[in-house]
């Protein structure tokens, strides 16, 4: 292999908030000024949409939220830092995230409580009473629940216990009169009862119910869906005051009334037919019964508690949903499958030209792939073959699955979890997309939850979402956020080494990016976004102000395997010339807590 494996690249750390370069007449580093990316509410476009009125919430402060106030709102710099390295992978332009501002820790977080600014006595704050009081304070915004479904305790229910009282029901899209109902979201924070809470996983979440919940008028609702892996901790109990501790153990206390509780017997009681409920193989069981459960959402987010937006994350998430809902169906799963690189594919318009070329002759998935005992649920195709559609089945569609990384074909490939299925055969049609991490419809899990509780059928996480969407028709999303990559390699390079294959089975060989042989470990593990990366954890430290610790290297050698793997920091801060590191929005991945 030609590549370099070992050159790292330092400019993420050549830079600060004293170089950022912006479109001005004076050569001094701009201020930070307030973000603002909500749409303008009760505007009169936005009245000629929408059904209600939106109403401003309560904030952390007992004072309503005021999206003019530094101690409410995030403030960014606007511009980036001077020869801070391109996103090789995905776009800005592409996606619709904002490219051109950056944030340091302090503009970031400081809302949040980084560096005790904020004059707010978090401890006396309940995340939870806030988010029912903007829902409350907004509801004639959202579509009637013809059914209060959620539990008296914030635990999910054995399925002895639920009530089958409560089928599924398209929840309805617009008013009698034509205007429509804000669709809700909401966002499933995973969590183990164990797991350390640092201050920065404290800010984390509190930023994401201000900037997704409060500042929204509660379009989003956050949760935090806690496993608790400790069969001995009585999750189920009664007592009122017994249950109060077992929550207390898992998150705190400002955060009880956002915590979703369930364990090993929680799963096996919904899916009995299924032997597997461990989450690393069956991540999506409790967010199925989740769904059914709370069922006054039309989607659900599931995000890892180590994952961090440096940028906003209501633009990150309603730009990644517009994306979705522009894209049309036709060559929908073979783009899908590619790792979008603009240095060789262009705009994304051109890259969607490029694969329809590549594509001629070939036979593309149009509609649902057929799947014995699966009746789908999706639409038909308008016309008989994509070459007769003009691009437009499709476009202006919610998407029912978005993924933050390719969806690819596993069945010849060497990946290490192809063949983890239940009542299901080897030679099946299916899909895979790495890290349970985006957004799922309410119609998909549904699919999902029917297939497992009455058929017993399975995959495993990574393939359970985008199989389904598959044999089902359903409209499948991957999003080319900007992905980062620690290293000195060309667009071309990487072009050859992540798209392998035929165009119509991208990285589905057995030369496939996602095979479990080690061989690509240095690139994959040094990507911004990926189930595995030192690189997203360096560049988090670095841009938090931490220094690399000087005691890592206790036999005097860099720790890297044979793969270029880096098991040792990296990131050399110099503050004192350049300021607090700024960096654009991204979406980063660590390693998993446990």
């Amino acid at each position: 292999m030609d590549l370099e494996p070992y050159v790292m690249e330092d400019r993420f750390y050549r830079g600060g908030t004293l170089t950022v370069t912006h479109q001005s007449d004076n050569n001094y580093p701009p201020n930070p000024i307030i973000y603002d990316p909500y749409p303008e509410y009760n505007g009169g476009e936005w009245r000629k949409e929408f059904v209600g009125s939106f109403r401003a919430c309560e904030g952390p402060r007992g004072k309503t939220l005021s999206r003019t106030s530094a101690q409410d709102m995030i403030s960014v710099y606007p511009g980036i830092q001077k020869d801070f390295p391109s996103a090789l992978l995905g776009s800005y332009l592409a996606t619709g995230v904002d490219g051109y501002v950056c944030t340091d820790r302090s503009s970031r977080l400081g809302a949040y409580g980084y560096g005790n600014n904020a004059r707010v006595d978090w401890n006396k704050t309940n995340w939870g009473s806030l988010q029912s009081q903007c829902f409350e304070k907004n509801v004639g915004r959202y579509a009637p629940s013809e059914i209060d479904s959620r539990p008296a305790k914030l635990t999910l229910p054995v399925r002895s216990r639920f009530s089958a009282r409560n089928p599924y029901r398209d929840r309805p899209a617009s008013s009698p009169d034509s205007l429509r109902y804000k669709t809700r979201s909401a966002i499933l924070l995973r969590a183990w009862h164990d797991m350390e809470w640092t201050e920065d996983l404290k800010q984390n979440v509190r930023s994401l119910v201000m900037e997704l919940s409060l500042h929204s008028g509660a379009e989003y609702e956050v949760f935090i869906l806690c496993y608790v892996q400790d069969e001995s901790i009585p999750i189920y109990t009664h007592d009122a005051k017994v249950m109060e501790k077992v929550k207390s153990r898992c998150v705190p206390r400002k955060f009880l009334d956002m915590v979703v509780l369930f364990n090993d017997a929680t799963l096996d009681s919904w899916y009995p037919k299924i032997e597997e409920h461990r989450p690393k193989y069956q991540y999506w069981q409790p967010v199925q019964v989740f769904s059914q459960v709370f069922q006054d959402f039309d989607y659900y987010w599931q995000l890892e508690m180590d994952s961090r937006f440096t940028g906003h994350s209501y633009h990150f998430l309603e730009k990644s949903a517009e994306f979705a809902k522009a894209q049309p169906r036709k060559y929908l799963w073979e783009r899908n499958a590619y790792f979008y690189i603009p240095g060789t594919h262009g705009i994304w318009k051109n890259f969607i030209k490029k694969v329809e070329s590549a594509m001629e002759g070939r036979k593309s998935i149009w509609g649902p792939k057929s799947f014995p005992r699966i009746t789908p649920v999706g639409p038909k195709p308008p016309v008989a073959f994509p070459e007769d559609d003009k691009y437009e089945w499709g476009v202006g569609e919610e998407a029912d699955l978005i993924t933050f990384l390719p969806i690819f074909d596993p069945v010849d490939t060497k990946w290490l979890f192809k063949d983890m299925l239940w009542e299901i055969p080897r030679a099946a049609p299916r899909r895979a997309s790495p890290l349970a991490m985006g957004r799922i419809s309410r119609r998909l899990l549904h699919q999902m939850h029917v297939v497992q509780i009455q058929r017993g059928m399975g995959l495993v996480s990574e393939m359970t979402a985008p199989s389904l969407a598959l044999w089902h028709g359903l409209k499948a999303v991957h999003v080319p956020h900007p992905l980062y990559v620690d290293g000195k390699w060309t667009s071309k390079e990487l072009g050859r080494i992540l798209n392998t294959g035929e165009p119509d089975n991208i990285n589905g060989g057995t030369d496939s990016i996602w095979n479990w042989d080690h061989r690509l470990d240095h690139i994959l593990y040094r990507i911004s976004y990926m189930f595995t990366t030192q690189t997203a954890g360096d560049l988090y430290r670095r841009w938090l102000g931490y220094p690399i610790n000087p005691n890592q290297y206790t036999d005097g050698n860099f720790h890297q395997d044979d793969q270029g793997r880096n098991w040792f920091e990296i990131g050399d801060l110099r503050e004192d010339l350049y300021g607090p590191l700024c960096f654009p929005s991204m979406l980063l991945l660590f390693k998993e807590y446990k």
